[in-house]
């Protein structure tokens, strides 16, 4: 070998010294991606974390109308590891052809391990979360939140004074038709006024009291009168107590029996769409009226919810989930069912935890 070809094997080494020396101080810096990770994975975990609930939730509603036992998954734990890895090489020499040839390769290793704890609800757990009925004080977090005064009292109450709102839904589907009329339309009238502001809260000095008093613009408008009229109470008062007891009626006390966070599952099961072939199998009740027909159940959840089934997985669907050989799902244009729907799962949010009253006071404010 000449001089002029050992200068040109060496400045080849050189080069491909030179790319492998780049490539693997490149590499590190390639393989460092743990605020990248974050970046690309929160996102996404919290997605799939939030439409799986949304499905577990809509998931029971349909298992309650079938008189199937729901059950609740909890995610209680969401863990996931990244691991980086790198490794370079490079080869010169000559191919049989006398050619020159420099091969330099690499791989980069990005592995991601999730580990996700899912707990039963079951126990006390079960008992303070499905079975107790909902404090006062929950409603006044509600309704203090934005959600409309009548959103608020249709779900979670089944009974204000001597007025019942379906309140033998609180378990599997009745048999007869249920009596709510009176009650709704009490509740619209609360809408009106709260829409136009003319609630205020107030404190009773020395007291713990929730009271609901109305502003006296109030006083001279219909909706007020006709509200005062219906529930049996005292048009002229400063205030109105608020109690979690069905008995007393003494014009002075606003009666509220509230649903258990069961109660209101079932309650809001009613509005779930059944096939027709479901239907004449008897794999639901039937609900009739006083004449034997048919009562249809949109007339208590109207303006709160609507579960409608399909043989074949909607495209407009907002959560759905495929149970007894159909989809089950809520539409994505349906806005009230999509309200009541997150309302229900913020219910399900309070439930887990004591809700401290802080003041007494009941706080309507206009809301969705």
């Amino acid at each position: 070998m000449n001089a002029e070809s050992r200068g040109n094997t060496v400045n080849g080494m050189g080069l491909t010294g030179s790319l492998l020396c780049t490539l693997l101080l490149t590499l590190p810096g390639c393989v460092s991606l743990g605020p990248g990770a974050i970046q690309g994975s929160r996102a996404d975990y919290n997605i799939a974390l939030r439409n799986t609930e949304d499905e577990q939730l809509l998931l029971n509603l349909v298992r309650l109308r079938y008189r199937d036992r729901l059950l609740f998954l909890e995610a209680s734990s969401l863990t996931t590891q990244f691991r980086f890895g790198g490794s370079a090489g490079a080869t010169y020499g000559y191919d049989s052809d006398a050619r020159e040839s420099n091969v330099i390769g690499g791989e980069v290793l990005i592995e991601e391990k999730p580990t996700v704890t899912y707990t039963p609800l079951q126990g006390k757990d079960f008992v303070e979360r499905m079975l107790d009925r909902i404090p006062l004080e929950s409603l006044v977090l509600l309704s203090s939140a934005g959600w409309s005064v009548d959103r608020v009292f249709r779900v979670c109450v089944e009974r204000m004074n001597d007025l019942p709102n379906a309140q033998f839904s609180d378990g599997p589907t009745p048999r007869f038709a249920p009596e709510f009329e009176r009650f709704t339309r009490a509740t619209g009238l609360l809408r009106q006024l709260q829409v136009k502001d003319l609630f205020a809260g107030a404190q009773v000095p020395k007291e713990r009291y929730t009271v609901l008093r109305f502003r006296t613009a109030a006083r001279n408008q219909p909706e007020f009168l006709e509200f005062m009229k219906i529930m049996g109470l005292d048009p002229n008062r400063e205030f109105y107590t608020i109690e979690s007891t069905v008995d007393r009626q003494d014009g002075e006390t606003l009666n509220l029996r509230t649903r258990s966070f069961s109660g209101i599952m079932y309650f809001l099961s009613q509005s779930v769409e059944v096939p027709a072939a479901d239907v004449e199998a008897g794999r639901v009740t039937v609900t009739r009226d006083a004449s034997g027909a048919p009562f249809d159940w949109a007339r208590v959840t109207d303006g709160l919810m609507q579960v409608r089934a399909s043989e074949v997985r909607p495209d407009n669907a907002a959560v759905a989930v495929f149970y007894r050989n159909s989809w089950f799902y809520i539409d994505d244009s349906d806005l009230e069912s999509k309200s009541t729907f997150s309302m229900l799962a913020q219910i399900f949010a309070i439930q887990s935890g004591d809700v401290q009253s802080t003041a007494p006071v009941l706080t309507l404010p206009v809301g969705n």
